[in-house]
This record gives C-alpha cells, sequence and structure tokens, in this order.
C-alpha cells in the first residue's frame, strides 16, 4: 500500500524533469574546484533546496492547469494523477505549498551561512517558481514562460549556486548559464508546441501561440543550436575548457528531436514524447559537459 502510494507521488513530482535544477547547480559548484573552494556541504544542501522547490513548482503547476482546464483529459501536459482519480488536486496544492515552505526554509538556513545575496536569489526563484502558474502573475499563461524557465533554470541557479562556493560573481558562471538555460526552455517549448490547440480552446497565450507553429519550429531550433555556438565561442576565448568542446558528439541527437519536431507536421500526432526527448537530449548534453569541466579541473 505505502510503496503504491510512494510510487504515485514519485510520479506526481515528476522527477525526470530534475535534471533541469540538478545540472545548473552542479555547473555552478563545479566552477569553485579551478579556485580550490569547493564545500561540499553546501553544494548538497543547495541541491536539497532546489530540487524542493523544483518539485513544489511541478506539483502547483499540476494543480493550477488542472483547475485553470488548461490540462484535460485529452491533452498531453501534467503527470496525470488528478485525472486517473490517483491523487486529489486539492492533495497536489497542499503537497505544493508544503515543499515550497520547506524548500524555502532550507534556502534561508543556507543564506545564513553564505549571506543576504543568497537568500536574495532564492526568494527570487521561490516567488518566479510559484508565479509560474500561480496568481496574480501566471506566467505562463501570459506568454511568459520561456524566458522564466530560461532565467530561473539558467542563470539564477547557476550563479546562485557559483555564489554559495565562492561568495562571488564570475563572468564565467553567467556564460555557461547560457546554453543551459537555453536546453531547459527548449523541453518547455517542446511542451507548449505540442499543446497548442489544447493551450488555445483553454484561453491561455504560449510563446507557441504567440508566434505561430511554423515560428515555434524555428525557435526551437535556434534553442537547440545556439548552445553549441555559446560553446564554440566560449572555447575560443577560453572561458572554457577546449575539452568541453566533446559535447558536439550530441548533435546527432539534436538533430534527431528537430527531425522529430518537422516530422509531425501541423498536429501534435508524433511529438507526444517531444519534452521528454528534449529532457532526454538536456542531460546527456548536462552530463557531458560538467564531467569535461570536472575532468579539466581536477587535472589542472
Amino acid at each position: 500500500m505505502y510503496i503504491k502510494k510512494i510510487k504515485i507521488w514519485f510520479r506526481a513530482v515528476r522527477p525526470f524533469s530534475f535534471t533541469g535544477s540538478i545540472f545548473p547547480v552542479t555547473l555552478g559548484a563545479i566552477l569553485s574546484i579551478k579556485e580550490s573552494k569547493f564545500q561540499v556541504w553546501y553544494f548538497i544542501v543547495t541541491l536539497i533546496a532546489i530540487i524542493l522547490l523544483h518539485a513544489s513548482v511541478n506539483l502547483l503547476s499540476d494543480h493550477d492547469d488542472f483547475e485553470n482546464k488548461v490540462d484535460t483529459k485529452d491533452s498531453y501536459g501534467s503527470s496525470g494523477v488528478i485525472f486517473e482519480n490517483l491523487l486529489s488536486s486539492k492533495q497536489l496544492y497542499r503537497a505544493g505549498y508544503g515543499l515550497l515552505i520547506l524548500g524555502t526554509i532550507v534556502g534561508i538556513l543556507l543564506s545564513y551561512k553564505r549571506g543576504i545575496f543568497v537568500l536574495v536569489l532564492g526568494l527570487v526563484g521561490a516567488f518566479m517558481g510559484y508565479s509560474y502558474t500561480g496568481k496574480p502573475l501566471s506566467l505562463k499563461y501570459r506568454g511568459l514562460g520561456a524566458p522564466t524557465v530560461f532565467l530561473l533554470f539558467g542563470p539564477l541557479m547557476v550563479i546562485g549556486s557559483y555564489y554559495v562556493q565562492m561568495q562571488s560573481i564570475s563572468t564565467q558562471a553567467i556564460f555557461i548559464s547560457i546554453p543551459i538555460g537555453l536546453l531547459t526552455t527548449a523541453i518547455l517549448h517542446a511542451n507548449d508546441i505540442r499543446d497548442i490547440l489544447h493551450d488555445q480552446k483553454s484561453g491561455i497565450k504560449t510563446l507557441s501561440i504567440i508566434v505561430g507553429k511554423r515560428f515555434s519550429k524555428i525557435i526551437y531550433c535556434c534553442l537547440l543550436i545556439i548552445p553549441y555556438i555559446c560553446l564554440v565561442v566560449l572555447s575560443i576565448y577560453t572561458i572554457i575548457p577546449y575539452w568541453s568542446l566533446v559535447c558536439l558528439i550530441t548533435i546527432p541527437s539534436a538533430y534527431k528531436n528537430i527531425k522529430e519536431l518537422y516530422s509531425s507536421g501541423d498536429t501534435a500526432l508524433g511529438i507526444e514524447n517531444l519534452d521528454k526527448h528534449t529532457a532526454q537530449f538536456h542531460a546527456k548534453f548536462s552530463t557531458i559537459l560538467t564531467f569535461s569541466l570536472l575532468a579539466y579541473y581536477i587535472i589542472s
């Protein structure tokens, strides 16, 4: 019985999406290794706080999308636990708020040791995460989901994690956050492209609805291609080591996702899992980038 309930809640928080927060935090922390200032306990606490906040956003967005009739039985979004009567909307709401409060408390405790700037970044991140679908801002429903996700899972997390370790901000952390943020945004954008028709019926506006499907596909391509350009430019200017260019071996995976998108035509058929495939691509790219930096800093 308990194992079944745990599996249901595990599904509700959508742990497959946690790579979007784990890798930015890890990258930010790894950058401190070259200065020999990496502190493992601060890294672990940062990771715990971020995962709690990420899980809360997943639960609250499920609740909000259901209550606002954005997600239906016929749509592809959400974890599906509400529509299968596994959990109620109210249960997700309470659990989401509980995790939001818990994550904020962990962040406050961390800021007590690492300074007011950590507290500011944490509160901004928690507020933006809640406001993704939460009232009064409901950023996702106003076409601001993509920039919100980019800022949250790119610059905010990488810079914040780096600051926890180093007590300063670096241009390297800022630049490295860009490709990671773009790839995380690509996951959301793949979801939005697939759900255009359902989202239009619900009356909300996403970036895909605003620019149309044709330009949405172009944006998706850019979100996958620009990170490679960033890597090349950053390596040329020695902001990252040439070792990191090994990430270029993931180009076939990016091409596969783009081909999947364009072969779908103008329907959602064929791209039901494009968001998950994009998440897998994001994880592959981020893993290689993370280990390339780690190996270089340890050896050098």
